[in-house]
Order: structure tokens, then sequence, then C-alpha cells
């Protein structure tokens, strides 16, 4: 962006705390809100499919062991894109870490 188009830096609090709302994402921004309406949160990427196919338990063993803080059985029940980012960037390091240490277990596993 040249510095022709960069817009003044916001002065004011409250119109910092609007232009967030109004441009940020996460932490009930209009973006967010307008996601949920238009969507009536039934999102169909691939992510949200994955979580919404996992139990609740599953959901909370995977927040426990991702280090999410706060009420694990009250976030294990809000949709993917519900969820803060900071959390779910946490989630899906620990999803990769376990599917790759768990993809070794053999034995365990096994019906014999």
């Amino acid at each position: 962006m040249s510095e022709a188009m960069r817009p003044e830096p916001l002065h004011s609090p409250v119109a910092q705390v609007h232009y967030s709302r109004l441009f940020g994402v996460g932490n009930g921004s209009l973006r967010d809100e307008f996601v949920q309406i238009a969507s009536k949160k039934r999102w169909s990427d691939a992510e949200s499919r994955e979580w919404a196919r996992m139990t609740e338990t599953h959901r909370m063993a995977l927040m426990l062991l991702a280090g999410v803080d706060g009420d694990l059985g009250a976030l294990a029940q809000r949709h993917w894109r519900e969820l803060p980012e900071p959390e779910r960037l946490a989630l899906k390091a620990e999803a990769r870490f376990a599917r790759r240490e768990f993809g070794r277990l053999h034995a365990l596993t096994g019906r014999w």
C-alpha cells in the first residue's frame, strides 16, 4: 500500500473500538456476526465438519491436551468458527501432534 493510500491513524479511543468491531475478526466483530447470520451457523468448511463429527468428550479431551482454559463443556458445545482464533490454532496444533503420535499405535489398536 502506498503512503498516499494509507489511512490516518485513529486517535479517539471510541473510534478505535468501533473500527475494530467493524473490521476486526473474532471477539464479536460485525464480520463474524454477519457470517453467523448468513450461514445460520452451518459452515461448510472441512474444519467445521470435522469438529461437528467429533463427540463432545473427544472435543473436551483435545481442548485439555491443547491447554485451552475455561469451561471445557461449554466450549465443546460451540461450533468451530465460534471458538476464538487462539484456541482454534492451539487445537489444530494439538490435533496434528496427536495424529502423528497416535498413528504409531498398532498393538494398542489391534483386536487380537
